[in-house]
């Protein structure tokens, strides 16, 4: 398998990383989630003047093309640079819905304001009695407004315009754009256990406008989003192997470094592998064009687990401090205990692969 990146890829790479490295350490990052928004405002126009807010939009909207790599690629480099700027929420899943859903006045009109830092649209698809499984959603459209309640709308207490999934009289999915300040929205914000910033938001017969994708365009970007998540665990895990191995080389006890013990050599390497079977599993699903939908959930399933045991590895090996917020380690595995369960835990999606597998080896 090819990990060599384009030209343009690296460019994207290493502009978040000196990104991250100019306005990120464990003091700033903290005081960064302490924002309202829980992110700083004039580090959100930085990506936007830089271009990176554009990556995952299509070259008509302005964009970079949005292929996988380029998710991947850029998502993995904010992972390690652990940033708090809502990426995931408001350029992949609610841009992306945008981008495969909207109207062409709808894109016209949100997509050079996303791009540009100055709109941000929240997804709000997932329903408490349904959890993961979007066939468990209950909320209506009649008439052109929307009655129902959201849970974990990543992003729904500052976004400027809400993206609703809800099923029409004759149970169809559709979508709906939201203003966030239409009548009839109630919604009630709360911090993520990483900092970040969710809320619960209940729609009571609230004006809505209707968007040209349903179904389909909703199953692609989560598609798209669950890759993004991979991208950044991988980031994450690689952020915590390094720091880590770092430490083993100079903490000492009864007078060496512990990395000189075994144990905690078997430990490492242990870490290691499923870094690079992290790494192998996420370029496989970006490239397996055919069986996206499988190969992202199977990719979901194995990363969110590994980047749990590298997570918690790395915080032991650190010791007392690995639980503090002193450390970047401490903030990257609240970080990852996020993201593992987003969109689905390991269960879930080990359930959602073998189902998808069978689907596709039954296709004539």
């Amino acid at each position: 398998m090819n990990f060599d990146l384009s030209e343009e890829q690296v460019m994207l790479r290493d502009l978040v990383d000196r990104f991250g490295a100019d306005r990120y350490d464990p003091a700033r990052r903290l005081a960064y989630l302490r924002e309202p928004r829980g992110f700083a405002d004039a580090n959100w126009a930085m990506l936007a003047e830089t271009g990176l807010l554009a990556f995952a939009l299509p070259e008509e909207a302005g964009g970079f093309g949005g292929s996988a790599v380029d998710i991947i690629t850029v998502m993995e480099a904010l992972g390690r640079c652990v940033v708090v700027e809502p990426v995931l929420p408001a350029i992949i899943l609610g841009a992306g819905l945008v981008a495969a859903a909207g109207t062409g006045s709808q894109k016209a009109k949100l997509l050079p304001a996303i791009a540009a830092g100055e709109a941000i649209v929240a997804a709000a698809l997932f329903e408490r009695q349904a959890r993961f499984d979007l066939e468990g959603i209950k909320t209506r459209v009649h008439d052109g407004r929307i009655s129902g309640t959201k849970q974990m709308v990543l992003g729904g207490s500052y976004a400027d315009h809400l993206l609703v999934a809800a099923r029409t009289g004759e149970g169809a999915l559709t979508l709906h754009l939201v203003k966030a300040d239409a009548p009839g929205i109630t919604i009630t914000p709360y911090r993520l256990v990483d900092g970040s910033i969710a809320a619960d938001v209940q729609f009571i017969d609230t004006p809505a406008q209707p968007m040209a994708g349903g179904e389909a365009a909703l199953a692609q970007t989560l598609d798209q989003a669950r890759l993004a998540i991979c991208g950044e665990l991988l980031g994450l895990m690689d952020m915590m192997f390094a720091a880590t191995l770092d430490y083993i080389k100079t903490r000492q006890q009864f007078g060496q470094p512990i990395g000189s013990f075994q144990a905690i050599q078997h430990r490492m390497a242990d870490c290691y592998a499923r870094v690079e079977l992290s790494r192998s599993h996420l370029y496989r699903a970006a490239a397996d064009g055919a069986t996206v939908a499988a190969a992202v959930m199977g990719a979901k399933a194995y990363i969110a687990q590994s980047a749990m045991q590298v997570g918690e590895e790395a915080v032991q090996l650190h010791g007392g401090i690995g639980t503090t917020e002193e450390l970047m380690v401490g903030q990257a595995f609240k970080r990852v205990m996020t993201l593992a369960t987003l969109l689905g835990d390991t269960d879930h999606d080990i359930v959602a692969y073998i189902a998808l597998t069978n689907r596709a080896a039954d296709r004539p």
